[in-house]
């Protein structure tokens, strides 16, 4: 049995589509305890190509709550290269899921309830030995000539018998001769469209009556939000007034004039709507955005890598999945955003305010986050190893747990919820 110390990890890429937050959680927390190269992780079809372009080694695919998407992801990454191994997270007895794969190339199936053990050893395996699946064998329609034909038996004699009379009633002097019987006009069964006859074989898109489409879409632009606006107004005052407080005015970035914000918030939600069909992803790495206005957009797995966004104001924004590594919001306003698994590693947040903010899953392992305001923020699932605390007030955080805290910078200031407890320093 191949051991997953056979692989040198370090050097490994490992790519990961799921609209599932913990599915992509358990991945990341696994792979890196073997300190892989990177792992990308998105969901959204339309970032494998980018994604491809950084050469991963391997491919997980979670195609549970979109397969299409899936199916368009790993339609992109087949366009990219047709060897890379990838892995069918599901059930390998799900026919119909596999028959949707199989065609543009599988290498495993593994149960999507797999421990992060197994599913090292798995991967380990088709990094190693990458092999191919069948696809599914095309079943020739049955044509007339693949069979003979056979005269059918004459039918037997038909025994003599007496004749039968057989009265018919007389038509009487009123009645009129019966009316020409005409043929009934096809009524076309239900499904079908109006005046379209089945044609035995398989049925295509004409054949199918247009039903209402299921709302598919991952985002929806609600251009008239008065509810979001009222709340990130209101936080953006009080935001101001604290920085008055403190006699400090935000900053103002050199690319914030330069850039048409709002343009690129715009792209970046069609990009989102169309799932990569249109628009463009909204990419500020390495930026001077100091003080930019974003809040209240919708900015979901856009990439803020490196980028300087220090006093900018994001409150109530969607940034979940968007990419800070390294990125620097000292003093950022981002009360009430949502930054599910966004990747926060290193990230200096240092008297940010996050309260009421989503840190679901979300990556903050080295990132600093002294004198941060965390009151009423999510942090279930996120990663915190590493992560500066001291200063930090997270009494009133919601589920966070001591295992998360066990590796983190704390000092005497740093405020935890009831029950937990500052980790203790290796003497």
């Amino acid at each position: 049995m191949l051991h997953s110390g056979d692989i040198d990890w370090k050097g490994i890429r490992v790519l990961l589509f799921s609209r599932d937050d913990s599915f992509r959680f358990l991945v990341r927390q696994t792979f890196r305890k073997l300190n892989v190269r990177e792992i990308l992780s998105t969901s959204v079809a339309a970032d494998a190509t980018p994604m491809m372009g950084q050469v991963p080694d391997i491919a997980l695919l979670d195609p549970d709550g979109d397969v299409e998407q899936a199916g368009a992801f790993l339609e992109r990454v087949r366009a990219a290269d047709a060897e890379m191994p990838v892995l069918l997270m599901g059930a390998s007895s799900d026919k119909p899921l596999l028959a949707r794969f199989l065609d543009l190339g599988l290498e495993g199936v593994v149960p999507k309830r797999v421990s992060g053990h197994e599913l090292t050893h798995r991967v380990a395996d088709a990094l190693k030995n990458p092999q191919r699946l069948p696809a599914p064998a095309v079943v020739k329609p049955d044509s007339p000539l693949d069979h003979p034909v056979v005269p059918a038996a004459p039918p037997p004699p038909v025994a003599m018998s007496a004749p039968v009379t057989v009265e018919r009633p007389v038509p009487s002097s009123s009645s009129q001769p019966p009316a020409p019987v005409s043929a009934k006009p096809y009524q076309p069964p239900p499904g079908l469209v109006e005046g379209r006859k089945p044609t035995g074989g398989r049925l295509d898109d004409s054949d199918i009556a247009s039903t209402p489409q299921r709302k598919t879409r991952d985002y929806d632009l609600v251009e008239d939000d008065s509810e979001a606006r009222r709340l990130a107004e209101k936080r953006k005052k009080r935001w101001l007034e604290e920085l008055a407080r403190d006699g400090k005015k935000p900053k103002k970035g050199k690319d914030v004039a330069a850039l048409d914000v709002s343009a690129i918030v715009a792209a970046h939600g069609q990009w989102l709507v169309s799932k990569g069909a249109e628009g463009q992803r909204a990419v500020f790495n390495k930026m001077d955005l100091g003080g930019a206005d974003l809040s209240g957009a919708i900015l979901a797995n856009a990439s803020f890598r490196e980028t300087d966004l220090s006093d900018a104001f994001l409150a109530e924004s969607r940034l979940d999945g968007a990419d800070f590594r390294y990125a620097v919001l000292g003093a950022a306003q981002l009360g009430g955003a949502n930054l599910g698994v966004a990747q926060l590693r290193h990230a200096d947040l240092r008297l940010a305010n996050l309260e009421g903010s989503c840190l679901r899953g979300a990556d903050l392992a080295g990132a600093k986050l002294s004198r941060a305001k965390l009151a009423g923020a999510d942090l279930s699932g996120a990663i915190l190893m590493g992560a500066d605390l001291t200063q930090a007030d997270l009494s009133k955080v919601e589920n966070l747990s001591q295992s998360q805290v066990e590796k983190t910078l704390c000092d005497l200031e740093t405020k935890l919820p009831p029950g937990l407890s500052r980790p203790v320093k290796d003497e």
